[in-house]
């Protein structure tokens, strides 16, 4: 255990759409050697955070883990950096199952975060301190204000800032700390998932520029400071990451190489399943199937995490190497985990069995407790983890490999764990269909740090595979990526 002392504050807001990601920005503007955390289990609100930031961040969720876990990832995440910004997700108090359970205001609790809330007050007047008691006192303890210590309004004129200040400091008690003005300048358009990706955004850099001028003039980001600097000291234990492997194991750790799909498409992953990932000794390979040709050589795993596949449908089938690439990688042998996006992008390459559509509407999403009904390279059956799902396709194949459990006790089964079901001239592959399923894959989105095993298993299978390469065939003309199967006819297997 350690005690580590970062200054550091939460920006949350009474709900959905109020501003939080853009004033978040237009603090990392500011903050350059900031860390930036997303609390709940959103991808897109990172990624906004790692182009500003222009480094890896991360997600901190104490639906995936509990208080003590969290801190850790807190730790980890915010390491070398000498302030911290979290965003929370939805409103302060929602949480899952209509309880605060993982909300924004249980996460500033666990670390210790003062908070921030951004209020938009468009179309707003004196109301918005009744808004703001509202929140402050609702978990009010000791007059501690719910933990809330200062306020941003967004979508703000100037006039109207000069006039709610001074009312929302006298009524309610709370510093006002700036305001943001309704500029179109800076506005990111959404679609059905939250905001575009930012790769989406033609002119981002420019958006941001005009945020990061704006903020300037109008958020007080001295008096942000101070109140960030009155977080308390917070105890962690600092080697989740490292008793895992890391540099002390780094020598008796077995090498081995994830093909990691990373693009436009494909960009929705968590860092701490790549962290952990990496921790226990895998080298991770990043290629795009937009883009890219093949399946990176000498890999011995796949993993095709979600984001936006449906946007680029053409874009995709039209790569045909890469398609039969990805084929012949999963004929091979070796483990291959996709979640969401890629789940569906197996089912496109002809690797999965289904068919899926757009159902125009939201068909199963929020917080699951994944339970295994049946053995898999990941674990045992009887083993569960966190997972959460956000997606507006279905597929007639979902699998039964796992029992989702929602909070409320809804159940359904899900995730596929199979072969190849490609034919042979579809692949380019000779060997024989491999007996033990070697493909996980689903719509829901795993978060490794719930269920560590996950992760290590992950990693042990693509070791089993890489072993197995080497007493097989070698350099495999009919398999992509170098990978051989023991049993290709072209080089004198069974």
């Amino acid at each position: 255990m350690a005690i580590f002392d970062i200054p550091r504050i939460l920006i949350s807001s009474p709900g959905s759409s109020s501003g939080k990601t853009l004033v978040t920005c237009a603090l990392l503007g500011r903050l350059p050697d900031a860390a930036a955390i997303k609390c709940g289990p959103d991808f897109i609100d990172p990624l906004f955070h790692q182009r500003v930031l222009g480094k890896k961040t991360g997600n901190v969720d104490l639906f995936f883990t509990d208080e003590a876990v969290a801190r850790s990832i807190f730790a980890h995440d915010t390491e070398g950096a000498d302030f911290a910004v979290c965003e929370g997700a939805m409103g302060f108090y929602d949480g899952a199952g209509g309880t605060d359970k993982a909300s924004a205001y249980e996460v500033s609790r666990a670390l210790g975060c003062p908070v921030i809330l951004v209020v938009d007050v468009k179309g707003k007047s004196l109301s918005v301190c009744a808004e703001i008691n509202g929140f402050a006192s609702f978990r009010e303890e000791n007059g501690d204000k719910s933990g809330i210590r200062g306020v941003i309004l967004n979508r703000c004129s100037g006039a109207l800032y000069e006039s709610l200040s001074g009312a929302i400091e006298r009524e309610c008690g709370v510093k006002v700390l700036g305001y943001l003005e309704p500029r179109a300048e800076f506005e990111i358009e959404s679609r059905h998932l939250g905001l575009v990706t930012p790769d989406a955004v033609s002119d981002l850099q420019k958006k941001m520029d005009a945020l990061f001028c704006a903020a300037e003039k109008t958020i007080n980001i001295d008096e942000i400071k101070r109140i960030a600097r009155t977080a308390p000291p917070l105890e962690a234990d600092t080697n989740l990451f490292a008793e895992n492997g890391g540099a002390e194991s780094e020598k008796t750790l077995p090498k081995i190489r994830v093909a990691v799909a990373k693009d436009e498409a494909f960009c929705f992953y968590y860092r701490e399943n790549l962290d952990l990932l990496e921790s226990m000794g895998a080298e991770l390979v990043y290629f795009s199937p937009l883009r890219d040709r093949l399946v990176p050589a000498g890999c011995h795993a796949l993993y095709l995490g979600g984001g936006y596949p449906e946007l680029f449908p053409v874009q995709l089938a039209e790569n045909t190497t890469m398609l039969q690439s990805v084929r012949s990688f999963c004929r091979s042998g070796a483990p291959v985990f996709a979640e969401c996006g890629g789940f569906l992008y197996l089912q496109l390459a002809g690797v999965l069995r289904g068919t899926f559509e757009n159902k125009k509407k939201l068909v199963r999403f929020g917080y699951v407790t994944l339970t295994a009904n049946k053995d898999t390279f990941l674990c045992q059956a009887g083993d569960t983890i966190q997972a959460h799902e956000f997606h507006y396709f279905d597929t007639t194949e979902n699998g039964e490999t796992f029992t989702a459990r929602k909070v409320s006790g809804k159940e359904w089964h899900c995730i596929q764990a199979t072969t190849a079901v490609a034919e042979m001239h579809q692949t380019g592959c000779h060997a024989p269909v491999q007996d033990k399923p070697n493909i996980v894959a689903g719509f829901p989105h795993l978060y490794f740090a719930a269920n560590v095993s996950f992760a290590r298993n992950f990693v042990s299978a693509a070791e089993s595979f890489k072993n197995r390469r080497k007493t097989g065939c070698s350099s495999c003309g009919g398999c992509s990526a170098e990978n051989s199967c023991g049993g290709c006819v072209k080089n004198g297997g069974n």
